[in-house]
């Protein structure tokens, strides 16, 4: 054997290289306590390692016998540091089971064994002798002469396999998102290839003559790995420090804050419980920390959490839970469970941090029971005030109408078959009649009554502010628009709107009004923004719209918009049997209102007030009592002079003759209510309805008693 010459230093350092890396990661391995991918390299890289030191054992043979002993040390230590790299692909790329690493393992075991039983390795069937070679250097190397083994493609198989799991492993953890680690096997890969697949052709080719250098490409891989290795060492190392320092917080913040704080494991036992936990529930942790879970869960509850943590079903949420103290008495937390997780994704066990809320879950109970005893008494109340009100209604006709006519009887159903729809209603009447009262009354009767009831006089408003009245307007939309306004159609959501006396708003709202009718939207004046609202619509009208549509001045369309559901209300005078009602009731309101006690009505001043015609109907009759009541100088009511005397006392009703025959007082019955229907017979509000009678036998009696409608 010959001196250290230049290879076989670069050899020597090699193999110190190699046995260097394997001896640390086997270090980090053993200190770690895994994971099994360091242990797997360390053996790799110390079998590299062992293989570059006993080549140049090879090289500096004075014989046959000393170059096949060295080469079968060479090919056993080459066929561990391929079994460890197999295993570390394996580990390192999460592989778990492959059959592809426990093949390669087989046939590298099958090789070792053949190895060691073949006369000259399995490389050579025979070695002839040997040969030298100087290098460009001037050193001189010996290298074996003879005939190859059969065994020479499978010794290449092991080589092919391992870069399969190179590759599959570098494609795995790309698509799995790790891109550093599949980079590393790129680059780990590409000088394994080097030493296997194009040192090695080349070599058996006879185009290079320089075998050790599989030992610099094998080198080479074993630092670079090992670099990396080390590097997450390195990084492992800090995340230590951090680790511990992050442990000392958060034992400082588990054993100080005002929550409950408890770990179990996975099966279920008690790990800590921190001393606010001990506070509040009288457990000290000796008597918690060992023990199964479910004794602080209250026994309605325990199947159910004992059987989500055998199934794992923990995941990351906030409940709210109760802890069975150590008196018995439960204690009512939120709680925000963190599962933990080992390095394979299994539940490890499970942290809790709950916050006590006890206090306050009885102070909602104790709101929920006021909050029900105070709906039962507004229950109670309601049903009270109902009754009261259909007392009322009762003693005194349907609230603010008076009277018992049945011309007033009908309108008074009338309303009651529309007030719980929330059909548009269109009132006519004379002035005077009571309209607003009849919308008043729909208003009360339908589900819109806890609602607002906004009222509108179209005829009173200028015809310039009645758009702005309607539907608002925006700071500086006109001159004086010094705010923003809401208009009534805003006020009135939700609730009723009436439109008194319809018949008097101008041509231009008409459209206006009609948009909103039909689509519920509309704009504020000075904006183009639309607004929606939920509005009923009452109109009233003391006009004859037919009428007011042929000269040109109302919109047939929104004529019949309003039109739905007409409303008749009576003039005074078609009820004359309600005038003494109305006057008991009036009096009895205007004693009060003046402070002057009005206790008789004589029957001569009944008498004349129910022989008057009134026009102004039921408002003219108010307004006559009024000036009675302040002119009445004792407690018995006494008329103006004009009705007591009988002079220009205006028109007056016509009162049936005594002696008329049973056809006339019939032809008069009929021609008093049609009039008041305005000679309507068929339908909800016309005269066969009121009479109770079909349409066709009501014009038959017309026909008889020759009853035509004046043109």
């Amino acid at each position: 054997m010959g001196g250290v010459t230049p290879l076989i230093a670069a050899l020597y350092m090699a193999s110190a290289a190699s046995l260097t890396v394997g001896i640390l990661s086997l270090t980090a391995w053993a200190i770690r306590k895994g994971p099994a991918h360091y242990g797997w390299f360390g053996i790799a890289a110390l079998a590299s390692g062992a293989a570059s030191f006993v080549e140049p054992l090879m090289y500096q043979a004075d014989g046959v016998g000393t170059y096949i002993s060295a080469l079968r040390w060479q090919v056993s230590l080459l066929a561990v540091f391929l079994a460890g790299l197999t295993w570390f692909l394996k580990d390192y790329g999460r592989m778990g089971r492959s059959r592809l690493a426990y093949l390669v393992l087989g046939l590298l075991a099958f090789l070792l064994v053949a190895n060691l039983l073949a006369p000259s390795t399995i490389l050579y069937s025979e070695v002839t002798g040997l040969r030298r070679i100087e290098l460009p250097w001037g050193e001189t190397l010996a290298f074996a002469e003879g005939r190859p083994n059969g065994l020479a493609p499978i010794v290449a198989l092991p080589g092919l396999l391992i870069t399969l799991l190179f590759v599959r492993d570098a494609h795995r953890l790309w698509r799995a998102g790790e891109r550093r680690r599949s980079v590393s096997f790129v680059v780990a890969f590409t000088l394994f290839a080097i030493a296997f697949w194009v040192l090695g052709p080349l070599s058996e080719l006879g185009v290079i003559d320089a075998p050790y250098l599989f030992s610099f490409a094998y080198l080479s891989m074993v630092l670079f790995v090992g670099s990396e290795l080390t590097s997450n060492v390195a990084r492992a190392a800090v995340l230590t420090d951090e680790m511990r320092e992050s442990e000392r917080r958060w034992r400082s913040l588990r054993d100080h804050v005002e929550l409950f704080v408890t770990e179990i494991d996975a099966g279920g036992h008690v790990v800590y419980v921190n001393p606010y936990f001990s506070r509040m529930t009288g457990w000290s942790p000796d008597e918690v920390v060992g023990r199964h879970f479910q004794f602080l869960i209250p026994e309605d509850r325990r199947e159910e959490s004992v059987r989500r943590l055998e199934q794992q079903q923990i995941e990351e949420s906030i409940t709210e839970a109760a802890l069975v103290t150590r008196d018995g008495q439960p204690r009512i937390a939120m709680f925000a469970n963190v599962p933990l997780l080992d390095p394979a994704g299994a539940l490890s066990g499970v942290i809790s941090l709950g916050a006590d809320v006890t206090e306050q879950r009885a102070a909602e109970t104790a709101r929920d029971r006021a909050i029900r005893e105070l709906e039962e008494l507004q229950g109670q109340l309601r049903e009270e005030n109902l009754l009261l009100r259909s007392e009322l209604e009762a003693s005194h006709g349907f609230e603010e109408i008076i009277g018992e006519s049945d011309v007033l009887r009908y309108v008074l159903h009338r309303i009651e078959q529309v007030a719980v729809t929330d059909t548009t209603v269109l009132i006519l009447g004379e002035t005077g009649v009571g309209k607003e009262l009849i919308a008043r009354a729909i208003h009360r009767r339908s589900d819109r009554a806890s609602r607002p009831f906004v009222t509108v006089n179209c005829g009173a408003l200028p015809a310039n502010l009645v758009e702005s009245e309607l539907f608002g307007h925006e700071r500086g939309a006109f001159t004086g628009a010094t705010s923003l306004r809401k208009g009534r159609f805003e006020l009135a959501d939700g609730g009723t709107l009436f439109l008194d006396e319809i018949g008097d708003l101008p041509l231009d709202l008409q459209v206006k009004l009609l948009r909103v009718l039909e689509e519920g939207s509309f704009e504020r004046v000075g904006s183009s923004l639309p607004r929606t609202t939920d509005v009923r619509v009452i109109a009233a009208t003391n006009r004859n719209l037919e009428a007011r549509i042929a000269e040109g001045v109302f919109r047939e369309d929104l004529f019949y918009r309003l039109n739905v559901y007409p409303v008749s209300v009576p003039a005074l005078r078609d009820r004359p049997e309600d005038i003494p009602l109305l006057v008991h009731h009036f009096v009895r309101r205007l004693s009060e209102k003046l402070g002057k006690p009005i206790e008789e009505v004589p029957g001569p001043v009944i008498r004349r007030l129910a022989e008057y015609a009134w026009p102004g109907n039921v408002r003219e009759l108010q307004n006559v009592l009024e000036r009675a009541v302040i002119l009445s100088p004792s407690r018995t009511l006494a008329l103006p002079a004009r009705f007591a005397s009988g002079v220009d006392s205006g028109p007056r009703l016509r009162r049936p003759n005594s002696h008329v025959t049973l056809a006339e007082a019939e032809r008069e019955h009929l021609l008093a209510v049609l009039e008041a229907t305005d000679w309507r017979i068929e339908g909800e509000d016309g005269a066969a309805r009121i009479l109770d009678l079909r349409p066709s036998t009501l014009r038959s009696r017309l026909k008889k008693l020759g009853i035509t409608r004046p043109s």
